[in-house]
């Protein structure tokens, strides 16, 4: 009787075993399109026997563990790349945007209103002493001003909007980090048994790879179940504790309010090393200001060029000295005419010795458009533009080819995560039809053991 009440201990032991793991499986096949999810397995291990039995015979079969299939150098990798993601992410959105405002398919922008502009003079030199010309000039004038003044306008736009987004990702950064520190104390709580909190774990991994994307950051786990993720030098996450990021504020020469992120605890400026946030700051702080400061030199060195032939000249009334262009206004958000000129077309100085028929100033000024300038590295004004036009669209050009390189190389590697980590319907129905035959064995174990024990039974 105690050899039957061992083999039915046996195949109880092994009905509740695969119960728990059919169980598991189950578990895979729900979570097959939930983001993040682990696939899991459970460790099985003999049964020992009991001392007092001497034939030796194990008690059966008992669940050891419950694994997640997933492997720490895959994830390391993966955040690692996908900070480059999310940085050139960024970067690819943001100077799009840029070469969509700088550049003219089809748009009369700065580069017509120029030749516009220098087609005027040329036109006013054949006839100086036409009223309808002298209007043209200052009417082209005005519209150049006012292209400018728009696209500096829609620049600086632009700026703001990406030091909005500074601190979108910011606040981000600081919920995400919180989670985290919130998940790795319910997870070590949870532990303290000596079970793996595995779906917990897995929740707390979507937020480091989400949070991959947006800076750069280093996770680890030590032997003692602490948690930590490193970023910009230093722990942003520190087991049940996390660290945030403030908000601070400047303002440029511009008057642009810029946001600025220091850690809390300590004031210190916070700079990160990748993803989207890097991408941001980079276009933001760098990039774009370089292109505001180009478009500003073209602005500043027409007005010198313009005005140093427009005071050399004389208008209809024999007067020489005036500016065409606003001295104050050297930049291309201040360009405007002078004052002086505003609806006064006889101000015009399109004469070089005054007399009312001769055009030779206005025409030194149409001749701008061909006359290389110093100061802009030997280039005309309408060179310097097209220098500035082409400058952004390489700059897009490269960040989404460098973006099209990186999803690849991402996915490539988030490929080699899922085939490891991610549920497999096919492989996970093969176990699950293996696990339902060892549990109906079992079943049917503890059925001939019942038998023979009526049989037993029977013949006492």
């Amino acid at each position: 009787m105690s050899s039957l009440r061992g083999l039915l201990d046996t195949a109880r032991s092994a009905l509740m075993t695969h119960q728990m793991a059919l169980n598991v499986t189950g578990h895979n096949v729900a979570n097959v399109d939930s983001p993040g999810y682990t696939r899991q397995r459970l460790e099985l291990g003999t049964r020992p026997g009991s001392e007092q039995r001497l034939d030796g015979i194990g008690a059966g079969v008992e669940p050891i563990a419950l694994q997640r299939l997933r492997q720490e150098t895959f994830d390391r990798a993966y955040r690692s790349e996908a900070a480059g993601l999310g940085m050139a992410e960024r970067r690819d959105v943001l100077l799009r945007g840029v070469e969509a405002v700088v550049g003219e398919p089809g748009n009369p922008g700065v580069g017509v209103a120029l030749d516009e502009f220098f087609s005027s003079w040329a036109d006013l030199a054949n006839e100086p002493s036409e009223e309808s010309y002298r209007r043209a000039v200052l009417e082209s004038g005005d519209r150049l001003a006012s292209r400018l003044n728009q696209l500096d306008s829609q620049l600086m736009a632009q700026r703001r909007d990406m030091n909005d987004e500074v601190e979108r990702i910011a606040r981000q950064v600081n919920d995400k980090a919180g989670r985290i520190a919130e998940l790795s104390r319910r997870i070590k709580a949870s532990e303290l048994s000596g079970q793996v909190s595995a779906d917990l774990r897995d929740a707390r991994d979507l937020l480091v790879d989400e949070l991959s994307g947006l800076v750069e950051l280093r996770a680890e786990e030590d032997a003692t179940g602490s948690f930590r993720v490193w970023v910009g030098g230093r722990a942003l996450v520190d087991g049940p504790q996390h660290f945030a990021l403030n908000l601070e504020q400047s303002t440029d020469a511009r008057g642009l309010v810029l946001t600025h992120l220091v850690w809390a605890d300590s004031g210190r400026a916070f700079s990160p090393d990748g993803g989207e946030l890097k991408g941001v700051l980079q276009v933001r702080d760098e990039i774009l200001p370089a292109r505001m400061a180009q478009l500003d030199a073209l602005a500043a060195n027409l007005v010198d060029q313009v005005n140093a032939l427009h005071r050399q000249g004389r208008d209809l009334d024999g007067q020489s000295g005036l500016d065409f262009f606003d001295v104050a206004g050297r930049s291309a958000a201040g360009l405007r005419l002078s004052a002086r000129l505003q609806d006064s077309p006889r101000k015009l100085a399109a004469s070089l010795d005054g007399g009312v028929g001769n055009g030779e100033q206005a025409a030194a000024i149409g001749a701008l458009a061909e006359s290389g300038v110093a100061a802009l590295s030997g280039r005309t004004l309408p060179e310097a533009w097209a220098d500035l036009v082409s400058r952004s669209g390489v700059d897009a050009e490269k960040a989404t080819a460098d973006l099209d390189a990186q999803k690849a190389f991402v996915t490539e590697l988030d490929n080699r995560r899922q085939s490891l980590s991610g549920v497999n319907l096919d492989e996970e129905l093969a176990i699950m039809m293996q696990q339902e035959q060892a549990y109906n064995a079992a079943a049917r174990v503890i059925s001939v053991a019942d038998g023979l024990m009526q049989t037993v039974l029977e013949l006492v």
